[in-house]
């Protein structure tokens, strides 16, 4: 149904896409895969009607379609479900429809028995069309978001990366949906960080490397080592480092304790001891209250029981620069989206670079080359405004500006959200590292593959409580998942 032929976009000297010729099969769910930069942002644009292609033609049942507006992509009955959820919390699921529909659809009244037949094909028959959005699930509101898209008669759809910010109970129900699209005969191009869905819901594969395309397979006849080669170039020999042994009696003091604390919305006290090379992790679904450890040791959940003590101290008494705060929204507050990437880098360590005030540029920016370095940021970026990087370059200029702090601890929320597989394994042998040399690392993360493949302790939040503890390796997936969702390994 979807066929792509012969299509590149050039940007002057710089090729975005060059030559991509691949076809998407009715009833199928077609993984697009690739590193961040590969191309696949581009390619959604064109096909969302924001972007014109330099060459090549892109056919839906055979018939050539304009894609030079949205407008004209809509159409067309092409429909592009963005990364980033768009409904408006503060209207009501009718109204959030009404906001991409022609003008026959802004009656109020109607609204609600218009966009039903929509919310049933996706398993939100529950859902009534007059409550708010911000009353849902963040993944309902997914669903919400790809609903509205079908109600302007699309059946191509494109979907990119509609769980990176869900939760396990969530993505199953953007599963369900996504698999009932393709099943009423839908074209359905999905794409997706997450290997792990391939097996899961993905019949088939597409992957770009640079601009080209790398491969096309059937699932089904794919091993890991294929897809990871076609997306990087090369074998990736671990995903995860190795994990120090550690004996007992060997173990520091700890640089931060938690004792009985109570912050945000949590209902009962957590206590945790935080070591120096410690690498722990933290996991539960949103909502769940397993961030809130990392936010009140940071500062942003101001405690309302307990205390927090960092290497004896109380505190009141800490250093706010042993602390290194990253938030699971990196383009919000992880850097200064508009400035090059050395000066979104230098800004905690302003004051380490100057005297009464006064900032020495070629110390500064001395200081800055050599954490980029370790970073593995390249001279060439550093001079470029952040917004313009991949996901993983981006992800290193918000850990990497901390270390001219030297802090003693980094809090991470979501580490590798939006991170290719290759940026993933270097982010992980670069935290590992950051640990050998002493830094304390707690990380929170709804990615239970990496909570067990990259935290040595884990803790398990559920209803705002936190119900399990344990070292990572007497722990399985199928564990883990039952205690993040029932509280309890006994419960189904």
């Amino acid at each position: 149904m979807l066929e792509i032929s012969g299509l590149s976009k050039s940007y002057g000297p710089v090729h975005a896409l060059s030559d991509v010729t691949f076809s998407v099969e009715p009833g199928k769910v077609t993984a697009l895969l690739g590193e961040n930069g590969a191309g696949k942002s581009t390619l959604v644009k064109i096909l969302s009607g924001l972007v014109t292609p330099t060459a090549g033609a892109i056919r839906v049942n055979g018939a050539p379609v304009d894609l030079s507006s949205p407008e004209r992509a809509s159409r067309s009955g092409v429909a592009v479900v963005q990364q980033e959820i768009s409904v408006l919390p503060n209207l009501s699921v009718a109204e959030n429809f009404m906001l991409t529909q022609p003008s026959r659809w802004l009656r109020r009244g109607s609204a609600p028995a218009l966009c039903a037949p929509y919310l049933n094909r996706l398993g939100l028959g529950h859902v009534d069309p007059g409550t708010a959005v911000g009353e849902l699930t963040i993944g309902e509101r997914q669903l919400v978001e790809i609903a509205r898209m079908l109600s302007q008669d699309a059946r191509v759809l494109v979907l990119d990366e509609p769980t990176a910010a869900l939760a396990d109970s969530d993505i199953e129900l953007v599963h369900k949906a996504v698999l009932r699209l393709a099943s009423e005969g839908n074209v359905v191009l999905y794409i997706t960080h997450r290997l792990n869905e391939l097996d899961e819901i993905c019949d088939a594969a597409v992957i770009l490397r640079n601009g080209r395309l790398a491969d096309q397979f059937e699932t089904k006849d794919a091993s890991l080592t294929r897809i990871v080669h076609a997306m990087i170039g090369r074998e990736l020999d671990e995903l995860y480092p190795d994990t120090p042994a550690r004996a007992d009696q060997a173990l520091p003091a700890p640089v931060v304790r938690l004792k009985d604390v109570v912050a945000g919305g949590l209902a009962s006290p957590v206590s945790l001891d935080l070591r120096p090379g410690e690498i722990v992790a933290v996991c539960g679904q949103l909502g769940s209250g397993f961030v809130e450890p990392l936010r009140a040791i940071a500062g942003v959940s101001p405690l309302s029981g307990g205390a927090i003590e960092f290497q004896g101290a109380t505190a009141s008494n800490a250093k706010a620069e042993a602390v290194a705060y990253c938030s699971d929204d990196r383009q919000l507050d992880g850097f200064f989206r508009d400035l090059p990437v050395w000066e979104s880098m230098s800004a905690p360590g302003l004051a380490q670079s100057g005297l009464w005030g006064l900032v020495r540029p070629s110390r500064l920016r001395q200081s800055v080359d050599a954490i980029a370095e370790r970073m593995t940021i390249l001279p060439a970026y550093r001079e470029r405004p952040v917004h313009a990087l991949s996901g993983g370059n981006a992800q290193k200029v918000s850990i990497g500006k901390w270390l001219s702090s030297k802090p003693r601890i980094l809090l991470l929320e979501e580490p590798t959200r939006g991170v290719d597989v290759g940026a993933r394994a270097e982010i992980y042998r670069l935290l590992r590292a950051l640990a050998d040399d002493g830094l304390a690392i707690l990380f929170a993360s709804t990615d239970l593959d990496e909570v067990l493949g990259f935290g040595e302790r884990v803790l398990v939040f559920h209803d705002n409580k936190l119900v399990h503890q344990a070292p990572s390796a007497e722990l399985t997936r199928d564990q883990l998942a039952t205690w993040i969702t029932h509280g309890s390994i006994d419960r189904e």
